[in-house]
Parts: C-alpha cells; sequence; structure tokens
C-alpha cells in the first residue's frame, strides 16, 4: 500500500508546483504594474522593489496554495483515470476512498502549515508592507525643474520659471505661489536670479532680482498690499526627495494574529459590558423618577383660579413636569449614546471574528478542494493543465465569491461570521464527497429520467436496461 501512496503522491508532486507557479505568476502580474508605476516613478532603488514583491508574496501564497491543491487533484487524477491506471487500480481490489487517503493527509499537513503561517508570517509580513507602501506614497519624486511648467511638488509652493540655464543655474521670469497659509496666500514675481539647494539637499534657495511680492494686508483685508525689491532671498523647504523609512506600532486586523486579535475581542467584549450597565443604571433612575398614581380626572373647567395658593400650585406642577421631561431627554441622551457605542463596537468584534475565521477556513479549503478535486479529476478523464487549471479557477471564484458575499453579509449583521467564512467549505466538501460516493459506486449523476427507458417501459425482460444489454445477453449460450 506505501507503494501505491507513493505512486499518487509522485502523479501529484509536479502538477502542484506547476499550478503553484502558474498562479503565483497570474497574481503577481495583476500586482506589478501599479507597483512598478509607482515606485519608478519615485526614482527608488531597485531594492526597494524587491522588498515590495517579497511583502506581497506572503498573501499570494496563501491564496495560491488552496488553488494549487484542488489543481494539481484535478490533473493527477484526471491522468490517472485517462490512462485507465485509476480503473486498474480498482480492479485490483482498491476504492477511491483508498486512493484519496494520502491525498487528504497532504492536504491536511499543508492547512496546518497555513495556519501557522497565517498567524505568524503573514501579519507582520503584511504590516510591513503597509509600512513601506506607505513610505513610498509619502516620498517626493525627484525634483527636476522644467521651464514653462509649474511645479508643484514642494509642498506649499507652486513654482514657476520660464527660462532655466541647467549649466549656471540662472533662471528668469520667476513666479512663486506661496500657499503655506491659506488665509493669507502671497505671490512672488521676479524677472530673474538664480537657484541652489541646501547642504542638506531639503531646501531650495532662490536669489531673486528685480521683483514683486502681493499679499493682503493681514491687519485690513479689504487692503492690498504690494512690495518691491531689488534682490530677495527665498527658502522653499521641503524640496528633498530623500527615502526614509518609518515604524509604527498600529496594526490593522490583517497586521494582526488570531491570538492577538482575540485579545482585543476580550477586552471590547467588557468595555460593552460596562455600557449595558451604564444603561441599566440609567433606565433604573428613569423608572424609580416616575410616580406612579391614580389617573387624574380630566380637566373641563378653563377658569383661571383665583386663590393665589391655586396659582403657586400650578406653577409648581408645571415646574415639574418640565424638569421631568428634562431628566428623560438626558436619560434618552445617555442611552442612545451608550447603545451607539455598542453597536460600533460589536461591529469591530465582528470584523475582526472573520478575520480569524478567515485564517482558519482558507487553510481548510485545502481538504475541501482535495475532497472535490479528486472525483471530478476522474470524471473529467483529463490529466491537461489547461482544464485542470480551468475547472480549478471557476471553482476558486465561486469559493471566492461565498467569501465575499458572506463578508458583505457579516458586516450588514444579517448572519455571523462564522457562517460567513465557513459556509463555502462546508459546502464544497460536502460537494466533493457526494462526488466521491457516485465515483465510488458508479452512480450517475443525472437521474434516469422514464424516456430514457425502453420502449417496453420495464426495465425486466429482454433489452437493453438505460443503453445497456444485461450481461445475459451479451453472452451466448453454449
Amino acid at each position: 500500500m506505501q507503494r501505491i501512496d507513493r505512486y499518487v503522491l509522485r502523479e501529484l508532486h509536479g502538477p502542484f508546483w506547476l499550478a503553484l507557479v502558474v498562479i503565483m505568476l497570474v497574481l503577481v502580474t495583476d500586482f506589478v504594474p501599479d507597483v512598478v508605476k509607482m515606485v519608478v516613478s519615485k526614482g527608488l532603488p531597485v531594492s526597494i522593489i524587491a522588498q515590495v514583491f517579497v511583502l506581497n508574496l506572503a498573501w499570494m501564497a496563501a491564496l495560491a496554495i488552496p488553488m494549487a491543491v484542488l489543481s494539481c487533484a484535478l490533473m493527477g487524477f484526471g491522468r490517472l483515470a485517462a490512462d485507465s491506471e485509476a480503473l486498474a487500480l480498482k480492479a485490483a481490489g482498491l476504492s477511491v476512498y483508498r486512493l484519496i487517503a494520502p491525498v487528504l493527509i497532504v492536504a491536511a499537513v499543508l492547512a496546518g502549515g497555513l495556519i501557522v503561517f497565517n498567524n505568524e508570517v503573514l501579519p507582520d509580513a503584511n504590516h510591513q508592507a503597509r509600512m513601506l507602501m506607505s513610505d513610498i506614497r509619502r516620498k517626493r519624486p525627484t525634483l527636476d525643474l522644467k521651464a514653462g511648467v509649474i511645479e508643484d511638488r514642494i509642498p506649499g509652493y507652486h513654482l514657476l520659471i520660464e527660462t532655466i540655464d541647467q549649466r549656471s543655474s540662472d533662471i528668469a521670469g520667476v513666479t512663486i505661489f506661496d500657499l503655506k497659509n491659506r488665509n493669507d496666500p502671497r505671490t512672488v514675481v521676479a524677472r530673474d536670479g538664480s537657484m541652489e539647494f541646501s547642504a542638506d539637499g531639503n531646501t531650495l534657495i532662490l536669489s531673486l532680482r528685480d521683483g514683486e511680492i502681493h499679499e493682503r494686508d493681514p491687519g485690513d483685508i479689504r487692503k492690498y498690499r504690494r512690495t518691491v525689491f531689488q534682490s530677495q532671498t527665498f527658502y522653499l523647504s521641503g524640496a528633498s526627495d530623500e527615502w526614509s523609512r518609518t515604524e509604527s506600532r498600529y496594526r490593522t486586523d490583517r497586521e494582526k494574529s488570531a491570538q492577538q486579535m482575540q485579545q482585543d475581542i476580550a477586552v471590547w467584549r467588557e468595555a460593552i459590558g460596562a455600557r449595558y450597565a451604564i444603561i441599566n443604571n440609567a433606565c433604573s433612575t428613569m423608572v424609580s423618577g416616575i410616580m406612579i398614581g391614580p389617573p387624574q380626572e380630566p380637566v373641563t373647567d378653563y377658569t383661571l383660579p383665583e386663590d393665589r395658593a391655586d396659582f403657586d400650585r400650578a406653577e409648581t406642577q408645571q415646574e415639574a413636569l418640565v424638569r421631568a421631561s428634562d431628566r428623560v431627554k438626558r436619560i434618552r441622551g445617555i442611552i442612545e449614546r451608550e447603545a451607539s457605542a455598542i453597536r460600533n463596537q460589536q461591529r469591530l468584534i465582528d470584523q475582526y471574528c472573520i478575520e480569524i475565521y478567515k485564517k482558519y477556513s482558507i487553510p481548510a479549503a485545502c481538504v475541501a478542494f482535495a475532497l472535490i478535486g479528486v472525483p471530478l479529476g476522474v470524471r473529467t478523464r483529463r490529466g491537461g493543465i489547461g482544464s485542470g487549471l480551468g475547472i480549478s479557477l471557476g471553482l476558486f471564484l465561486l469559493y471566492w465569491a461565498f467569501l465575499i458575499g458572506g463578508e458583505d453579509l457579516a458586516d450588514r449583521g444579517i448572519i455571523t461570521p462564522f457562517v460567513a467564512m465557513w459556509t463555502a467549505d462546508i459546502f464544497i466538501a460536502l460537494v466533493g464527497v457526494w462526488l466521491l460516493w457516485s465515483v465510488t459506486n458508479e452512480a450517475n449523476l443525472l437521474p434516469s429520467w422514464p424516456w430514457r427507458r425502453t420502449a417496453t417501459g420495464s426495465n425486466s425482460g429482454a433489452g437493453p436496461v438505460n443503453g445497456v444489454m444485461p450481461l445475459s445477453e451479451r453472452v451466448s449460450s453454449p
């Protein structure tokens, strides 16, 4: 039996790595254009591009491995069925259940490894990738001033230079729009001058001649101020394109392990319990402040009271009603505020539960895909990479539609996070078990409809049954 197991696994070994490489190439190809465009436009070295790709390979591998398991099961068992090896093994007394056993064991091992990977490696890789992409977006492109083009990459400034001498750094026709102070912008116009960078490269120094400064009078916005200068030096800070890395302890839900998210959920549930206590206390206070008594007779006499005591008593009752109404409004505001906070925290808890279940449901898809891939491979009898990848792509799109739709429904509170993340695995596994049973028992996937029977209307007697001649009639009598 061990020899048969090794033979089956050897048949799946090559298709697995081939499918994994193809799927990773598809994911990388979809990821490359935007990242390369952004990174190259910033003038970053090749090492930074390599870091971006390596860090993003983590989430790609987490998705590609279950797909590769499905593809290799389809291709491997499709080839065994096409070459009639599966039939020969079955004739030797080995059922499909026995042939799929080593595949399920390897799939379970891969699922366990992916669970560890999703909790130990993937969160750190996602965190480093997010920080790196944030640093790349924050970095300004290399400052390359061009004549006749407005330069807006210096924070707080728009710069227009009509003529630039690249050799001597002399400039002419300079216009600076200083927008650092939005409430008091100013415009600088100069005939000519020169430019240079500071020693640290962070400041652009403009030495201008024969210019004017136009701005509003800060003392009176109705007045306009125009200042003329013969020579003036302006320092435009923030012109450096220096690359720097930043660090942050903040992590999103996809940058945490399941254990870290469970700790956060425990804290939020304690906070929800405290808020429920506040609501109960507010309700008790409101109820205790209500005086319950017999119903009052309706007022039918609308004549004004003549006694001063009656006036005072009516005024006191009105003030008490006003105070009670204000008190109810305050307590109602407290209850609504706490209820809103509870809903928000419960939404965060559901979001984290989705990510926790996702770290386990996607690896578990390896086993579910193995269950459905083996009987599908035997049924299709095609071992080519095209058919294997095509069927696996369709199944994985169905699986991903289940996940995305379930996550959306869970965010709306229609279904629970568990149902949202595990429905796809359970459904595919059940279909796989049914297909395994049908392959093992050689059952038709479609029922035998009445019009497929013989003209006699009965399965007994002479004639083929469902298109198959009985064995007693195929063997001639002596």
